[in-house]
């Protein structure tokens, strides 16, 4: 029988944590989250999650609170139920109706 290895990380909700994550994986917040996260996929912050952090990741959801700064390899994506309060780099951004930003968005190009 294989090993099955998981790289993916949940916050759940109704957690509280604190600190850094390094995840080869996505990386999804339901609850709340302070801190740093290094993700090798996505990170993903839920409806119902509070996240103050610094991310750096492959691509980035916010459907929930964010606060803090992400550096993003490929999309940054706030659907209608987000609230930001970040600066974020990546190479697109999608804002869906309804979602409040306050930050500023730098745009990368492919060559760097």
């Amino acid at each position: 029988m294989s090993k099955q290895v998981f790289s993916d990380c949940v916050i759940g909700q109704g957690v509280k944590a604190e600190g850094s994550i390094e995840a080869p994986g996505m990386v999804r917040i339901d609850g709340e989250f302070s801190g740093d996260i290094i993700s090798g996929a996505s990170v993903i912050i839920s409806k119902d999650a509070i996240m103050h952090a610094h991310i750096r990741a492959r691509d980035l959801l916010v459907a929930g609170f964010f606060s803090g700064t992400a550096i993003v390899q490929n999309e940054v994506r706030y659907v209608e139920t987000a609230q930001v309060r970040a600066d974020c780099t990546g190479k697109m951004l999608i804002v869906e109706p309804g979602a409040r930003v306050q930050g500023k968005f730098a745009r990368i190009s492919d060559v760097q």
